[in-house]
């Protein structure tokens, strides 16, 4: 996988108005680099009012688009699956995992690494 380079952001105007639709509906597409987007962590009201601590780490927990990326990128590269790519992300980015938890967790996950 290879960034490609589709200039600035066009404006959610050309994507959402043009980019998206069929060619027929869109007669004058402008280059844009593709949409940003939202990811969200989505529970049930029960874990919500039940989950404790783990509600506060899902709620903490942000992983930046370019680390995302990256991951996904590692994952093809090496062929790796899902726990191969969380021992990666813990040991090449402590600095942002370690804001999602207290300091006694982050120090159990990285005894346990």
């Amino acid at each position: 996988m290879v960034p490609v380079d589709m200039g600035p952001w066009g404006g959610a105007d050309n994507w959402d108005n043009c980019i998206v639709k069929p060619e027929q509906e869109c007669a004058d597409p402008k280059p844009s680099s593709w949409t940003h987007s939202a990811v969200s962590t989505v529970v049930t009201d029960r874990f919500k009012t039940s989950g404790g601590v783990a509600v506060d780490y899902l709620s903490t927990r942000v992983f930046p688009g370019p680390v995302m990326n990256g991951m996904l990128v590692f994952m093809q590269e090496n062929q790796a699956g899902g726990e191969d790519a969380a021992y990666a992300f813990l040991e090449q980015h402590e600095d942002l995992w370690m804001s999602w938890v207290s300091a006694d967790a982050a120090a159990k996950i990285k005894a346990s690494m």
